[in-house]
């Protein structure tokens, strides 16, 4: 009987290292702390942490989504996680902090800056596959929003101040969930109303698409919160180890 149990326990195999174990725990856990940080983790945000993330993306993915039931997004600039839904019914959308639109001005000037964001990748011939980040002027994104209102929304338009007053919150919270940066401000002659600022699109403003924003603009939806958080990317093929 003792002869059966130590063949037994001979051919028993050690088991195989988890994931977590071959990327090592303190790695792994620096990775899934960043990536619940904030809604996006840029590659430029910690290159070293994010090149463990694409080389071992199949990993990561495997463990949000046995463990969380979350979907993870990576590609070469960015990653993000995508919750399909809320566990918590007492948690209101005010509760959250997400992106989101508040206001038909507020709306009609993000729909506007996509359709920027698109122009300025024609005219500047700009691919994400570019290292550097898109760049364009303030003032020249606002002179082209006046006019693209003008042309489509006459009998409604907003005053020029309401439309920069309007801007100008958008872009901070742009800022806010950074999906552009301000790069630059040139001051001008000591008056920060007349400053020029250079704006800098970060990768996370690709997940959105103005397509439903324009939709249910064009239906004027009573409610003014179109728009909750960014809607599903598409999957990238990236290098993964298992």
């Amino acid at each position: 009987m003792a002869d059966i149990e130590e063949r037994a326990e001979e051919n028993v195999e050690p088991s195989q290292p988890d994931a977590i174990d071959k990327i090592g725990r303190e790695r792994f856990q620096m990775v899934l702390n960043i990536l619940t940080e904030s809604p996006f983790f840029y590659a430029d945000d910690d290159p070293v942490r994010f090149n463990v993330l694409r080389r071992n993306e199949a990993a990561f993915k495997k463990f949000f989504e046995k463990y969380f039931g979350w979907r993870l997004y990576v590609d070469s600039k960015m990653a993000r996680l995508i919750k399909d839904r809320n566990y918590n019914p007492a948690l209101r959308s005010v509760h959250r902090d997400t992106f989101r639109l508040s206001g038909r001005n507020e709306c009609l000037l993000f729909l506007v800056l996509l359709e920027y964001y698109e122009h300025e990748c024609d005219v500047q011939g700009y691919s994400n596959d570019d290292v550097e980040p898109l760049r364009f002027a303030y003032a020249d994104f606002l002179t082209s929003t006046r006019r693209i209102l003008a042309d489509q929304i006459v009998d409604q338009l907003p005053a020029d101040r309401e439309i920069e007053a309007s801007a100008r919150q958008l872009l901070k919270k742009l800022q806010h969930f950074r999906l552009v940066a301000v790069v630059d401000v040139a001051d001008n002659a000591g008056n920060e109303s007349d400053g020029d600022m250079l704006i800098e699109v970060l990768p996370g403003l690709n997940c959105y698409e103005g397509r439903k924003l324009a939709e249910a603009l064009g239906r004027d939806e009573a409610d003014p919160e179109i728009l909750d958080d960014a809607p599903d990317s598409e999957e990238a093929v990236g290098d993964e180890n298992e």
